[in-house]
């Protein structure tokens, strides 16, 4: 039976309380997505441009004046909570010295490295757009995350590139070496380029930083000898090429000497004048994970000098001392500086305690320091496999409960407006990082200006965003932002609608919900059919999987919007062709997904055998003793799964390494972290199934030998092919008919979103 729902799904009491009689800007929003809005639309209908947008003076005296005149360093005098904000704590201003931000969110490095950049040693138009609309999105200090060099030599040949970084996952496929921007501060057109970059960050009165370029000369380090390599994890290196913290060991390093340290300090000053010169606020110092040379005269794990940069915290903390002061002398005490540093190391590093003293040593030589986890424990960039949901704020508040005064950023996680506030005023942190939220999000400080939260879109913290892996093209996307990267250009490729059409939308997964929703703000009538009983599609059977919440808040997240939508929801209704042609639809977007591939294995069709999408909702029907026959990525993920429900798993993988389709970077450390500590999950590699039994499989091993498991279940995951026919059949009804999600192709939430906005735009 048919049955009608105009979707107006509740949200919890502090939603509604919270923002329910707002409305977000329509002529922004309906304008953008009409491909008529840009980012001078966009800053128009802010009327958010501060003082820097209209003229900038600074107070600052010039290097030779604050050599003769030393000035004392204000800390912070944080501005008390406005009451009348939705979010007092996170939108009132803070004032840091001579400067005030805007708000206490701070945009930490971050942009699409494989994405927006060509072979340019300068921003070209999309980088500098994509860090102005960091600024414009709510961030009051905004921090490139490309090293700023002079006269840098940039290796681009791919070729050699390969040669010297080989892809053990995929020889076929380069590394990361190489796709990484390099800018040169020197070039006196680049700089044109840079005051540009400085200026759009400006126009948002928010603070622009750069960050050196302060590697060691060749064939030194801090100490000499060998120095102890420190993984990201276990293996990580070898199997994935992920870069390893730490001078590389496999030679012998002289110890550098003081004069060499000063001339690191020179270059350094070399790169803030310069960088000042094009109009940037200050620098971002590195101090953290033992890369740069403060990291590494800091931590006891690479530091073993005997001179006074060696031994206590205090001479450990000397060098980075003397480069804050040399910057501030010579670019004037209003250059700001925040030191980024781990909030501690793994073990034989210093302390939680060791870096609060840290903190209180640097008080008075930088404005502020950045906090966050250390690669050597797991993870930096935290990905969903991590259960807490900002899970190094520990580290500010503990720096904060041990006297550190110094402003602190927490860095970590901050993807949600709720938990940003709740820090704030719990004084926990002083300042909050983010990046993925403004990656995730056309808009932050709308939202939390007008109480929100829950249009901002929630991180599935895929980390797709640093790179998509050693099987995709060379480019970086958000999983559930379809706009990230393509912000700069969308004006010309998305026209407005020339007329009101009648859509229809196939299939309520997230693709269905996000193509309806935005055929509906460009002003089309749309319904929405969904067979089932909810929305949510493949992401209702995450419902149960610990480590998948970020995904089910995505999923709730765009039911939300759905709801809010003037989109007509039909659950319980299986659309066919010929209700579809009754309907007299202009347009029809199909998106009913994929189904499992079928491996030619004897004994298949076994009783014991089930497919990995089916099993989740069917643990307890499961034998104890499981095997899964592949070990990509959805079989890696459907194990831990299950190891976690109690089964005891082996994962079957005919590849070298374990989940290979998995992003590398900032995100296969944490997801190997994870199964390596389930100790009843066993992944067997270089091994082929050639047979399933009913009590078991056999497989062909590395060396070629047959061997034999005993199992009372097996788990089929060898991929998924789009339900291409079925999705054909509605062709022809409409003049407009597209495929979308996992019916187009067979792949993930980004590729599902992306192609539900594009066929959506279309309209």
């Amino acid at each position: 039976m048919e049955k009608e729902v105009k979707s107006d799904q509740k949200h919890d009491t502090a939603e509604n309380s919270a923002g329910s009689s707002q409305k977000q800007d329509g002529l922004s929003r309906r304008k953008f997505l009409s491909g008529t809005s840009g980012a001078a639309l966009a800053i128009a209908a802010t009327g958010l441009v501060g003082s820097r947008a209209l003229g900038r003076t600074s107070d600052a005296p010039s290097g030779e004046e604050a050599a003769e005149k030393p000035q004392a360093r204000p800390t912070t005098a944080a501005a008390k909570p406005v009451k009348s904000l939705n979010y007092p704590h996170l939108l009132s201003p803070m004032k840091i010295g001579n400067h005030v931000l805007k708000n206490h969110i701070i945009g930490t490095p971050g942009s699409a490295h494989l994405l927006l950049q060509g072979p340019e040693l300068y921003p070209n138009d999309a980088m500098i757009a994509n860090f102005a609309n960091v600024a414009r999105k709510g961030a009051s200090v905004v921090v490139l995350s490309q090293v700023t060099k002079v006269h840098p030599e940039y290796e681009l040949d791919v070729l050699k590139l390969r040669k010297k970084y080989p892809n053990p996952i995929n020889p076929d496929h380069g590394t990361d070496a190489g796709h990484w921007p390099v800018w040169d501060l020197a070039n006196a057109g680049c700089q044109n380029l840079f005051s540009q970059l400085t200026e759009g960050v400006h126009f948002y009165d928010s603070l622009c930083l750069a960050k050196p370029d302060m590697w060691m000369p060749a064939g030194y380090d801090v100490s000499p000898g060998k120095i102890k390599q420190i993984e990201v994890s276990t293996r990580t290196r070898e199997t994935v090429g992920a870069t390893a913290i730490g001078a590389p060991a496999e030679e012998a390093k002289k110890e550098i000497s003081e004069e060499q340290l000063q001339d690191i300090i020179d270059k350094v000053l070399l790169q803030a004048v310069l960088i000042k010169e094009c109009g940037f606020d200050g620098m971002f110092i590195h101090c953290a994970y033992r890369a740069a040379v403060t990291a590494r005269m800091m931590s006891p794990l690479t530091n073993f000098r005997t001179d006074k940069y060696g031994g206590s915290l205090e001479n450990r903390a000397r060098f980075c001392i003397n480069l804050f002061d040399a910057i501030k002398k010579r670019c004037g005490e209003d250059f700001f500086l925040i030191a980024s540093m781990s909030g501690c190391e793994p073990e034989g590093g210093y302390t939680l305690d060791d870096g609060a003293q840290f903190a209180k040593l640097f008080t008075g030589h930088v404005d502020m320091i950045d906090l966050k986890g250390d690669p050597g424990d797991r993870i930096g960039t935290p990905p969903y496999f991590m259960k807490e949901r900002t899970p190094f704020l520990y580290m500010t508040d503990h720096y904060k409960k041990k006297g550190v005064t110094l402003p602190l950023n927490s860095n970590g996680g901050f993807t949600n407006l709720d938990w940003a506030e709740e820090a704030l005023a719990a004084n926990k942190t002083d300042t909050v990082g983010m990046c993925r939220a403004f990656i995730c999000n056309r808009d932050i400080l709308h939202p939390a200006v007008e109480g929100r939260s829950e249009d901002v879109r929630p991180c599935i913290r895929c980390n797709r965003c640093y790179g998509n892996g050693s099987f995709y093209p060379w480019n970086s996307t958000c999983a559930v932002n379809p706009e990230w990267g393509l912000e700069h250009k969308l004006s010309q490729m998305i026209s407005p609608p020339t007329d009101q059409k009648k859509v229809a939308v196939i299939g309520g997964g997230p693709a269905g919900m996000e193509a309806a929703r935005i055929a509906a703000e460009r002003g089309h009538t749309v319904t929405l059919y969904e067979k089932s009983g909810q929305l949510g599609g493949i992401f209702n059977v995450f419902d149960n999987v610990s480590f998948k919440w970020p995904h089910k808040d995505f999923r709730d997240y765009l039911v939300r919007q759905v709801g809010k939508s003037k989109v007509t929801v039909r659950l319980n209704t299986e659309a066919d062709p010929a209700m579809i042609e009754r309907g007299g639809y202009d347009a029809v977007i199909v998106a009913i997904g994929a189904e499992p591939i079928v491996p030619d294995i004897p004994g298949i069709g076994g009783k014991n055998v089930i497919y990995a999408v089916d099993a989740h909702g069917k643990e307890n029907t499961l034998a104890k003793d499981v095997v899964i026959i592949g070990g990509g990525y959805v079989g890696t993920e459907t194990g831990m799964h299950l190891a976690q429900k109690g089964h005891r798993v082996t994962v079957l993988e005919a590849a070298k390494v374990l989940a290979g389709d998995a992003a590398r970077f900032k995100f296969y450390s944490e997801f190997q972290y994870t199964w390596e500590h389930l100790s009843n999950f066993k992944p067997i590699l270089q091994a082929s199934c050639n047979a399933i039994t009913k009590d078991g499989v056999t497989y062909i091993d590395a060396d070629g030998k047959q061997q034999s498991i005993k199992a009372g279940s097996v788990v089929v995951a060898v991929g998924m092919k789009p339900r291409t026919d079925p999705a054909l059949q509605f062709a022809g009804i409409s003049k407009w008919f597209y495929r979308i999600g996992d019916c187009q192709e067979a792949g993930d939430v980004r590729t599902a979103i992306r192609s539900a906005f594009s066929a959506a735009s279309m309209l």
